[in-house]
């Protein structure tokens, strides 16, 4: 399955999606998603729990899936949340609103059933939501428990503010010390009312202070995908190294590695000035081994190294199979550098490996001017040096033989070929360039062709 589908399931029958984002926004997550036959899907959660879904036919305005898109926190697929929701949810089943009812009466209190019943407004009818909301109110107000009654009444007047029925309920003039209590929003309210808490803190999480009360809310909860969004928000709207050092901290512990290295990467191009993002997704290419995540960094970003991450990209460049990997040249010749400065006694081993990856595709006046800023000694010249020939000689007819044999240093067989098979045509009496065509014909293990050339070689060796 490609990345970003899963399966819904409706009854007996399988709908195979692609998710296309998703969305936290208060107590609620929720996941769009697309069908085959290009119907659009709603999934929805209540605190990272999967409730029911949806298929989409026009979003009411002013429901919650608009305020939600237009206030929440948006994460386009794909994206480590839409997996982490999905797979600790699987499988996900849609119900109708009675088994949906009898979901919430057993997993929820009255109040949080009453908010969940907002999220459906565009997929099932506001009256039947209205009825169950307002019954809810009805039991507390019969069982004498007034406050409990006015937390839904403050539901419904961000769910239906103009319905006659719940401006009657709201003006009714019993409610009025809890009308005062909720003016203040003092934090006394916000352990009576969480849902109301979260609602205030969230439309302020710009705000220090609000921020900290809502990650301290959400901590409590253990709702760590919230959690984990909001402190990306937060990075994204105002970088900071605490802010950071909390998010590293949670990815460690609730999102596996490769995951983390995703956000981290998505990170590192929506905030790119902010150093700490590019130096701890640099350190995890590291850890991983990952030469082209590195490269990648150096491409994109100026950044110093520490002595230790010099020594591990040392110790990645030298463990290197090449014939895995097409490297630019110009972020690895900014690696080798600091490698070679610090590590002197390997320069020589470094620079012959990659003069023998760069061979394959680019030509010798560029190797030669990439090695320039790489010379610190003469010992590390002495690869230069056989560059700078092979360069000079490269046209001369009569140097084949020379350029043929540094090319075979080099494991360039195909072009030491090349050379000793025109070395051979200029010089037919010569029987050495056969030799290394036999040599060379045996090492690629075209034994035919290497036992032709020393059947010749022979016959040049009796002549002479």
């Amino acid at each position: 399955m490609k990345e970003g589908q899963f399966l819904l399931y409706d009854r007996q029958k399988e709908i195979r999606l692609q998710a296309e984002n998703v969305v936290f926004f208060l107590q609620g997550e929720i996941i769009e998603a697309i069908s085959e036959n290009q119907e659009i899907y709603y999934l929805f959660f209540y605190k990272s729990r999967f409730l029911t879904a949806k298929k989409a036919i026009r979003i009411r305005r002013h429901s919650y899936i608009e305020h939600a898109y237009k206030k929440g926190i948006v994460f386009k697929s794909p994206h480590p949340l839409i997996n982490s929701l999905l797979s600790s949810n699987h499988p996900c089943h849609i119900i109708s609103l009675n088994p949906l009812l009898t979901k919430l009466d057993k997993l929820y209190t009255p109040q949080e059933k009453a908010f969940i019943l907002t999220f459906f407004e565009s997929v099932i009818p506001k009256k039947q939501l209205l009825d169950e909301m307002i019954s809810i109110y009805y039991e507390y107000r019969r069982n004498g428990q007034m406050f409990l009654g006015y937390r839904i009444i403050r539901i419904l007047m961000d769910f239906a503010p103009n319905n006659s029925s719940v401006k009657k309920l709201a003006n009714d003039n019993m409610f009025n010390k809890f009308v005062d209590l909720y003016n203040d929003k003092s934090d006394k309210l916000f352990a009576k009312d969480l849902i109301f808490a979260e609602k205030t803190l969230s439309s302020h999480k710009e705000n220090d202070q609000c921020f900290l009360q809502l990650t301290a809310l959400l901590q409590k909860e253990s709702r760590w995908f919230d959690l984990i969004a909001l402190f990306i928000y937060k990075l994204k709207v105002t970088p900071s190294v605490d802010c950071f050092s909390t998010l590293i901290k949670l990815l460690e512990h609730h999102i596996n590695e490769n995951d983390s290295v995703y956000i981290l990467e998505e990170l590192s191009y929506q905030i790119p000035s902010f150093l700490p993002v590019q130096q701890e997704l640099l350190n995890k290419y590291i850890q991983s081994n990952n030469i082209d995540g590195v490269l990648n960094m150096f491409n994109n970003h100026h950044l110093k190294l520490s002595n230790s991450q010099v020594h591990a990209i040392g110790d990645m460049l030298e463990h290197l199979k090449l014939e895995t990997y097409s490297l630019q040249p110009e972020s690895l010749q900014t690696l080798l550098k600091q490698v070679i400065h610090l590590f002197p006694e390997k320069a020589e081993k470094f620079l012959n490996k990659y003069v023998i990856l760069l061979l394959k595709t680019y030509d010798l006046a560029y190797i030669e001017n990439w090695l320039k800023p790489l010379i610190e000694n003469q010992e590390n010249s002495r690869i230069f040096k056989k560059i700078d020939t092979m360069h000079k000689i490269s046209d001369d007819l009569d140097e084949m033989q020379t350029l043929g044999k540094l090319y075979y240093e080099f494991k360039q067989l195909d072009k030491a070929i090349e050379c000793f098979s025109w070395n051979m045509e200029l010089e037919p009496d010569d029987p050495s360039p056969v030799q290394w065509l036999s040599k060379i014909f045996k090492e690629k293990g075209m034994i035919q062709e290497s036992n032709a050339y020393r059947e010749l070689c022979i016959q040049l060796q009796k002549r002479a």
